[in-house]
C-alpha cells in the first residue's frame, strides 16, 4: 500500500509552518535558535527517509553545515553560525515547499473530485447507508460501488492515480460527515 498522500502534505504543511516560528528567533538573536534548527533539520530529515525522499541526503549535508561553522574558529564565531543558520534554513525551506507543491495539488485535485462525485450521488437510494452497514463500511462501499457505476467507474480509476485508496476513503469520510 502506498503511503498515505495526506500524511506527507499534513507533515509539510507543520514543517514549513515552523520556518516562521524559527526565523523570529533569529531575528531576535536567540540562543535557542541553533537548536531548534538543528531539531528541525533533523526531524526533516528523518521524516523525508521514512517517506523515501532523497532528500533527506540534503537536510544531513546542511547540518553538517552548522557543524562546520560551530566548529570553526572564525572572528565574530556567533555572527557567522547565525548568517549560515539562516543561509541553511533558507535552502531547506525552499527544498520542502518544491516536494510539497505537487503533493498539496494532488491532494487539492483528488478532494475536489470527491466532493464533485458526491454531490452528484448525495440523492441516488444505491448510494444511501444501509441500516447494517457501519461508518467505516459505508464508505467502502460507496468507493466500491463508485468504481463499478459506470458513470464515475473512469473518474473513481483516475482518482486512483492520483491518490491512494487510503487517502480517499479518508476524503470521503470527511465530506460525508460535512
Amino acid at each position: 500500500m502506498k503511503t498515505s498522500i495526506i500524511e506527507k502534505n499534513t507533515f509539510f504543511e507543520a514543517s514549513i509552518f515552523k520556518v516562521g516560528l524559527i526565523s523570529e528567533l533569529l531575528r531576535s538573536k536567540s540562543s535557542r535558535f541553533l537548536v531548534e534548527i538543528e531539531r528541525w533539520l533533523s526531524e526533516n530529515q528523518e521524516v523525508l527517509k521514512q517517506f523515501g525522499f532523497v532528500e533527506s541526503s540534503r537536510m544531513s549535508i546542511l547540518q553538517n553545515q552548522l557543524f562546520v561553522a560551530k566548529t570553526k574558529d572564525v572572528p565574530q564565531k556567533r555572527r557567522h553560525i547565525l548568517m549560515v543558520g539562516a543561509n541553511c534554513l533558507e535552502n531547506a525551506h525552499e527544498m520542502l515547499a518544491g516536494l510539497h507543491g505537487p503533493i498539496k495539488s494532488k491532494v487539492a485535485q483528488g478532494k475536489e473530485t470527491i466532493q464533485q462525485i458526491l454531490v452528484m450521488i448525495k440523492d441516488d437510494a444505491a448510494y444511501k447507508q444501509g441500516q447494517r452497514e457501519n461508518f467505516n463500511q459505508y464508505v467502502k462501499n460507496t468507493w466500491k460501488r463508485l468504481r463499478q457505476d459506470p458513470q464515475f467507474s473512469a473518474v473513481a480509476m483516475q482518482l486512483q492515480t492520483v491518490l491512494p485508496e487510503v487517502d480517499i476513503y479518508r476524503i470521503i469520510a470527511e465530506e460525508i460527515e460535512l
